[in-house]
């Protein structure tokens, strides 16, 4: 027997898997909705160029994949568990 997962259960542990540490992560919800607007405005205007740069050439979380220079550290560098 085959145990099917609806998508609302798939949303629920997208939602979980967020940094507590991240500012993206930690936004409200219509806050990242126009964030996400404004960036694929900026991504379609530069033709995808801005993507690449920040794809390819910045270092991103293991766990939310967002930016790592969004993230609360310490003064030593560690991240503020």
């Amino acid at each position: 027997m085959r145990t099917r997962i609806s998508a609302h259960v798939i949303k629920e542990y997208v939602m979980a898997s967020g940094c507590r540490d991240c500012s993206t992560c930690t936004k409200p919800g219509l806050v990242k909705l126009g964030q996400d607007w404004m960036v694929g405005f900026l991504y379609l205007c530069t033709a995808f160029i801005a993507y690449m740069v920040k794809k390819g050439g910045m270092r991103h979380c293991p766990q939310c994949k967002h930016l790592l220079s969004n993230h609360a550290r310490r003064a030593d560098g560690s991240f503020r568990d």
